[in-house]
């Protein structure tokens, strides 16, 4: 929510408005919807209504509509610092829900122009770049400027390693990964991607230091590059996992799923399945988010007797689903599965294809 100061509202629109900020904060988003909609129908030209209302939108996973209500937010000429905030959510909305990059770049310039200390919209600009377009070295220099402004950012250091690995520094990106563990010893991510980098270059996993002697030093020289790019590359790397699991090399393939009932593991059989939050599906998500029949999966058999699984949007008639899947941070229609692949629904509801190791006899 917006630092607004005295709500210039009175009466039912005041109390529509209190319900709505009351709902986003319970995640009851298409209440709060209906909320800021009756709001707006009083006051057509109350921002903070329109701002909210995208916020809300984005949470349900219809991002289009929620840049329309930033839009009319930013139309309104809303003070400095809530300009700059609408800026850069409408970049998330753009970056993260519809994978335009390079719109949502030219977003997070705009809330940078207006605030150029502003962490997250660094943070944010830096994975745009680095898992939309793969622009590495311009990515780098994002996740220093984060850094500038906050040492203590464990994302930022967890990042900066991965921009790091994407430009074979890999001492360099250990150590970004150590300070991000030193930061929050309990980011899975951060260890398996530092156990991934020592293994790539043989160097001994030893456990991170809690005050590496590099720090401090040459994070910040980079310069900042302006601009936008057009380069249209596949997402990296970044997907949730566990340092303690086996390698993935070959065996059964499985599915982990994350959803509002927690995480499960589905091992993978048969020749289709069909995914979403209908019941009779297959594999039923357990989010409001995921469309009722999102996706389905087909067996692909290898020439070599071994087999994995195409993931394609909608249903097998061809009817799409209404968020789309958003596969490894782009948006796709179909995918031959690989492992590791992260497969979005929408907020909350994601899947990881991995494979079992076979067992030695």
């Amino acid at each position: 929510m917006l630092d607004t100061g005295q709500l210039p509202l009175t009466g039912e629109a005041l109390q529509r408005f209190r319900q709505g900020l009351a709902a986003s904060a319970a995640e009851e988003y298409e209440q709060a919807i209906f909320h800021f909609d009756r709001v707006l129908e009083i006051c057509p030209d109350y921002y903070e209504a329109w701002y909210e209302r995208g916020l809300a939108l984005e949470n349900c996973g219809d991002y289009g509509e929620a840049i329309i209500s930033f839009d009319r937010a930013i139309a309104l000429s809303p003070k400095t610092d809530a300009v700059c905030q609408i800026w850069h959510d409408r970049g998330n909305a753009l970056h993260y829900g519809l994978g335009d990059y390079v719109k949502a770049i030219a977003c997070y310039n705009r809330a940078l122009q207006i605030k150029p200390d502003h962490e997250m919209a660094w943070q944010n600009r830096g994975n745009a770049l680095l898992y939309g377009l793969n622009v590495p070295e311009e990515a780098l220099s994002c996740y220093n400027r984060t850094l500038h402004i906050n040492p203590d950012s464990h994302l930022g250091w967890r990042n900066r390693g991965n921009a790091l690995v994407e430009l074979g520094r890999y001492s360099e990106a250990i150590a970004s990964y150590d300070r991000a563990l030193s930061i929050k010893p309990d980011d899975e991510v951060s260890w398996q991607a530092r156990t991934l980098v020592s293994e790539k270059t043989t160097l001994s996993d030893r456990q991170p230091t809690t005050n590496p002697a590099w720090y401090g030093a040459g994070y910040g020289d980079s310069t900042y590059i302006e601009g936008e790019t057009d380069s249209k590359v596949t997402f990296s790397s970044e997907v949730t996992s566990s340092r303690e699991l086996p390698p993935v090399s070959q065996g059964q393939p499985f599915l982990i799923i994350e959803d509002d009932w927690g995480q499960r593991e589905v091992f993978l059989e048969k020749d289709c399945y069909l995914i979403g939050r209908d019941p009779k599906n297959d594999i039923c998500l357990h989010s409001q988010f995921a469309s009722r029949q999102h996706a389905y999966l087909t067996k692909i058999l290898k020439e070599n007797g071994t087999f994995t699984y195409q993931i394609t949007d909608g249903t097998p008639e061809g009817k799409r689903s209404t968020n789309g899947l958003l596969i490894n941070g782009q948006k796709r229609p179909i995918r031959e599965l690989q492992p590791e692949d992260l497969i979005v629904f929408g907020p909350r509801a994601r899947v990881i294809y991995r494979l079992y190791p076979r067992q030695s006899i």
